[in-house]
């Protein structure tokens, strides 16, 4: 074989073990758990505009960012129940927990207040047990001006954030303070609950801001 041929076979070869696009890293896989917040409920289209939705547009295409989010749920067990078996089948590597907004409606709250963190910090350790290990978010739940349907800004502020905050302590998790950034914009919750497409793009970049890092 002469030296010309040789080096032709040797750059073949060479590009035959070059990386492919479809050899590139998998995008990171987002799971956005939630109620009707998350879901996109009061705005238009929250396929485009939704936070989930903007959350993508931030992350950009290394990203698959998926919404999860139900209407009506709650963390707690005995009331509304979050399904998350999807969220769980989807081998996410990060885990966004939206969850308690509807946990403040006055009857749920007073019924089973005593069960929250407990149902919290189980939902948190059955994403943790999945073989893809994703790192888990709770998100301290947006703020009501002052609250629809049930719904109490003072129960959310006063009790159910600090059982977030204590359920996220016991797990070993970090937390995303939706709240405090979002007090001072009651224009963008028309319905005092659901934030509009303003909203749903300051909680997307509150996210994507934690999770980026």
């Amino acid at each position: 074989m002469n030296r010309r041929l040789f080096t032709t076979l040797l750059l073949a070869l060479a590009v035959l073990h070059l990386p492919h696009e479809s050899q590139a890293a998998d995008p990171v896989r987002v799971a956005c758990v939630g109620d009707s917040i998350t879901q996109g409920v009061g705005i238009q289209n929250p396929q485009k505009d939704g936070y989930p939705a903007k959350l993508q547009e931030i992350l950009g295409a290394n990203w698959t960012v998926q919404n999860f989010g139900v209407g009506g749920r709650t963390m707690l067990r005995k009331a509304d129940p979050f399904d998350h078996r999807p969220a769980l089948a989807s081998s996410p590597d990060i885990v966004i927990i939206a969850l308690g907004t509807n946990d403040s409606k006055t009857g749920i709250w007073a019924s089973h207040k005593g069960e929250f963190v407990a149902d919290y910090v189980a939902m948190i350790k059955e994403f943790q047990a999945l073989p893809s290990h994703p790192k888990v978010w709770a998100c301290l739940p947006v703020p009501a001006f002052p609250g629809n349907w049930g719904i109490t800004e003072d129960v959310i502020r006063k009790e159910v954030i600090p059982a977030i905050q204590e359920a996220a302590k016991i797990t070993g998790i970090s937390v995303i303070d939706l709240h405090t950034p979002l007090l001072g914009n009651k224009p963008w919750f028309p319905d005092t609950v659901h934030p509009n497409e303003a909203g749903a793009t300051r909680i997307a970049e509150l996210v994507g801001a934690m999770i980026a890092k």
